[in-house]
């Protein structure tokens, strides 16, 4: 059972700023989520691409053990977890 929790990737705050700015430059709409999830090569645990909803959560954590969930708020990719 260790072994796969320490299989989980982790993130630093560097490193989910990086995939903000890669998801904010040009920011994808809902239509663009998941043919960025496909070229990003980032591990997504679920991709949520609706015209009300528009969220990422990484399958890995943050260096709390936490989730990583980004969101896109009034046209702007931000960290909501």
């Amino acid at each position: 059972m260790n072994e796969a929790r320490s299989a989980v990737r982790t993130y630093t705050d560097a490193d989910v700023d990086t995939i903000l700015a890669d998801l904010n430059a040009p920011v994808p709409g809902h239509e663009d989520l998941h043919a960025w999830s496909d070229r990003s090569g980032i591990p997504c645990k679920r991709v949520v691409a609706t015209a009300d909803l528009t969220y990422v959560r990484l399958a890995g954590q943050d260096r709390a053990g936490g989730y990583i969930v980004l969101m896109l708020l009034d046209g702007t990719w931000e960290r909501v977890i």
